[in-house]
């Protein structure tokens, strides 16, 4: 009996306490049953944001930035550019169809503005003050800024301050006969007659050849029987004309005596004021003005730019 105790004490396997296990069993299927899974944390996920962040801007093993590899780059570089050039040459065509077809639809002139800094060489010739720089007429000046707008108070002073001009009456030119001539708000463009020494003009009438293009308003004037060389201003183009607001003129109608030609040494030449106001900021406006008279119509051309007091220049 002794003898199979001992046997049995051998052939049973000693059994020891099992302390509980932190680890967890998850079992999927019934072979998994009672199959210990240990489940470790992702080291991934012990990595800090910025790391994880910086690693995905530029990886040093795999040599890529933002994930992508240099050629990949390349090629979505290339794309783009590509893209663009394709946009740009589409833009551009289309732009010069549009602009093609706006001049076979209507009466349109390709004048470069620039072009408009000279005074015209034909008929009697006129003059505009105040000018800017290298005396072309370009008035350029910020809204209510008194110091970028003294320029042209001075050259008008200059103007009717000369003690020539016995025939300039201050009264007759309204705000643009005193200081600071509307300039502001409300500039002011004295436009001269340049002085021909024995050149005598005819005003306009209904049977001059010239008369066909005379503005309406002329007309009506011509109608009440006023003999005089009358002046008239509008935009140069159509979108000039939509921007360039309202225009005044003094004295009202605006017109010269014929009867002050022709001109002597000794005399001074006749002046008219030109005032415009309500036009567009911040936008160049070509101004063209007209002297109507029997005679090769004489024109004078001037850019007006006013940048708006919240603009920086």
């Amino acid at each position: 009996m002794e003898s199979k105790n001992e046997i049995n004490k051998i052939s049973k396997p000693k059994t020891t306490p099992q302390t509980p296990s932190k680890d967890r069993t998850i079992p999927s299927t019934s072979r998994d049953v009672g199959r210990v899974i240990v489940v470790k944390d992702d080291p991934q996920s012990l990595i800090p944001w910025y790391r994880k962040l910086w690693k995905y801007l530029y990886n040093n093993e795999k040599g890529t930035v933002c994930e992508r590899s240099q050629k990949s780059w390349l090629y979505i570089t290339g794309y783009s550019i590509i893209y663009l050039l394709f946009l740009c040459t589409y833009t551009m065509i289309f732009l010069y169809a549009t602009l093609s077809i706006i001049k076979m639809q209507g009466d349109y002139q390709v004048i470069d503005k620039t072009s408009l800094l000279t005074y015209s060489d034909h008929g009697i010739g006129l003059s505009a003050t105040p000018t800017g720089l290298s005396n072309t007429p370009l008035i350029w000046y910020k809204e209510n800024d008194e110091k970028s707008y003294q320029k042209y108070v001075k050259a008008i002073d200059e103007l009717l301050s000369d003690n020539v001009r016995k025939r300039v009456n201050r009264t007759e030119l309204g705000p643009c006969g005193h200081p600071p001539y509307g300039y502001g708000e409300k500039p002011c463009i004295v436009v001269r007659v340049n002085k021909h020494i024995g050149w005598s003009v005819n005003p306009i009438h209904a049977n001059s050849t010239y008369y066909k293009d005379v503005p309406t308003h002329i007309k009506k004037l011509v109608e009440n029987k006023q003999k005089k060389l009358f002046l008239s201003c509008d935009g140069f183009h159509s979108y000039d004309k939509e921007h360039i607001g309202k225009i005044e003129y003094f004295p009202d109608p605006p017109g010269i005596d014929v009867n002050v030609f022709p001109s002597d040494i000794q005399g001074s030449s006749p002046l008219l004021a030109v005032q415009i106001s309500e036009f567009t900021l911040g936008m160049s406006i070509a101004v063209e003005c007209k002297m109507w008279y029997d005679g090769p119509t004489s024109s004078l051309h001037f850019l007006l730019y006013v940048t708006p007091k919240n603009v920086s220049v």
